[in-house]
C-alpha cells in the first residue's frame, strides 16, 4: 500500500506541474486517431516500445523496469469514472481513487508493481496515461508521477 509520505510525494508532484511547463528533454506524444497527447521526459522512458497494430497509443520503458502508457480506447460500453475504479479495484490492490463527472485517477499496485493511471472521458473515449514501476524505485518515479499524467490531453476530435 502507499505510505503517507509517498501520497504525500505524488500530490506535490501534481502541485508543481501546474508551477512548470515541459523541458527541453520532454518528448510529447500525440496519437491523431483519438486525439490523445502526454508529456514525459524522455531519459526516464527512453525506450519505445513496438506500436500496437490497433493505432490506439504507445508504450515506453525504462532500463530499470519502469513503464509509461499513453493511449485512448471507444467507450463501448458507456463507463463512467466510477465504473473504471471499480475495474481497477477488482483487479488491483487500489490503495488511492479520485472521480469527477469526466475524470478518474486510480493508483496502488499490479502485479509487483506500484501503478497510477488517470484518465479523461470525452465524447465515445476514454483517454488515459499510465505509469508503472516496481516499489524499491519509487524515489525515481513517485515524483514524474504527477507531472506526466498531469499533462494527459483528450482533444476534441471532430
Amino acid at each position: 500500500m502507499l505510505k503517507r509520505p509517498a501520497l504525500l510525494a505524488v500530490c506535490s508532484a501534481l502541485v508543481l506541474i501546474s508551477a512548470g511547463g515541459a523541458r527541453a528533454d520532454d518528448l510529447t506524444y500525440h496519437n491523431s486517431r483519438f486525439g490523445t497527447s502526454a508529456t514525459f521526459p524522455v531519459d526516464a522512458f527512453p525506450q519505445r516500445m513496438p506500436a500496437p497494430t490497433n493505432g490506439d497509443g504507445m508504450a515506453w520503458r525504462s532500463d530499470d523496469g519502469a513503464e509509461l502508457y499513453i493511449y485512448a480506447r471507444r467507450n463501448a460500453g458507456n463507463e463512467t469514472p466510477a465504473d473504471v475504479i471499480a475495474g481497477r479495484e477488482a483487479e488491483d490492490d487500489v490503495t488511492y481513487k479520485a472521480s469527477g463527472k469526466s475524470w478518474a485517477v486510480v493508483s496502488g499496485y499490479r502485479n509487483d508493481k506500484i501503478f497510477y493511471e488517470r484518465y479523461i472521458f470525452r465524447g465515445d473515449l476514454v483517454h488515459s496515461v499510465a505509469v508503472l514501476y516496481p516499489p524499491d524505485l519509487r524515489s525515481t518515479y513517485d515524483p514524474l508521477v504527477g507531472p506526466v499524467t498531469m499533462t494527459l490531453k483528450a482533444e476534441t476530435l471532430e
